[in-house]
């Protein structure tokens, strides 16, 4: 069997293609392989957009199936098939980078196919190469802390049931709430009743052209919102 090929785990950032790491374009460049997700036929890769000014005309792309369900098991067998077409072209020895929108170790795909991919292969050597995260990105943009002192800060992916933000608020100051397109308007109700409608404030897209922010949330009720959406909240105000 030929030298096994390195792994890499390639966070590109929120967006834009200059919100990329030097050592995320590093890798990008000298990749054989570029395994880049995708939800379904129609889209068009997100990560692989953000990249590919970096990515080598030589690398061979390769499509991993990351579909937009909770279904555990369809996951499960797509992670597989994933884990395994990353597998073979190690065993090729090629060095094999997938590439992932915000950061490579949080809320990830990319954490799935790894644990499998060292399950089938565990003498592959694996880097992984953070990114910035919308959320940080947001509060650069806006220059507001994400937290400062003692203040205590909370992400929360997308919530199946926004009354659960009554607790998460009463413990935390700073919250990021992260994929709140399918219950925007009930989140913002529980902000409107807490009273902290207007100490949040509402990000979609960014580092896109067409990037958007509004501290008027009341303003996106029924408004169909992007999938690439976020809120921050700050208890003591902006």
């Amino acid at each position: 069997m030929p030298n096994i090929g390195k792994f890499y785990g390639v966070g590109v950032g929120p967006g834009a293609e200059d919100l990329l790491t030097v050592r995320a374009t590093e890798i990008i460049k000298t990749a054989d392989i570029i395994c880049i997700p995708r939800s379904s036929a129609e889209k068009e890769s997100v990560a692989f957009k953000v990249a590919s000014k970096y990515i080598n005309p030589q690398a061979e792309i390769v499509e991993i199936s990351t579909p937009m369900t909770r279904d555990q098991a369809i996951l499960n067998t797509e992670w597989q098939s994933g884990a395994e077409k990353i597998v073979k072209l190690l065993k090729d020895g090629k060095t094999v980078a997938f590439i992932t929108i915000g950061d490579s170790m949080l809320f990830s795909t990319y954490t799935y196919l790894l644990k499998k991919v060292q399950r089938s292969l565990p003498e592959a050597s694996v880097e992984s190469i953070p990114g910035i995260t919308s959320f940080s990105a947001t509060a650069a943009l806006l220059n507001m802390a994400l937290a400062e002192g003692n203040e205590k800060l909370a992400i929360i992916p997308a919530i199946d049931d926004p009354a659960d933000l009554r607790t998460i608020l009463k413990q935390f100051s700073n919250v990021v709430l992260m994929k709140v397109a399918g219950k925007y308007d009930e989140i913002l109700d529980i902000l409107n009743e807490l009273g902290l409608e207007d100490k949040a404030v509402y990000m979609s897209k960014l580092g896109y052209p067409d990037q958007f922010f509004t501290y008027d949330l009341e303003s996106l009720r029924g408004v169909k919102k992007e999938y690439l959406s976020l809120i921050l909240v700050k208890q003591e105000g902006f």
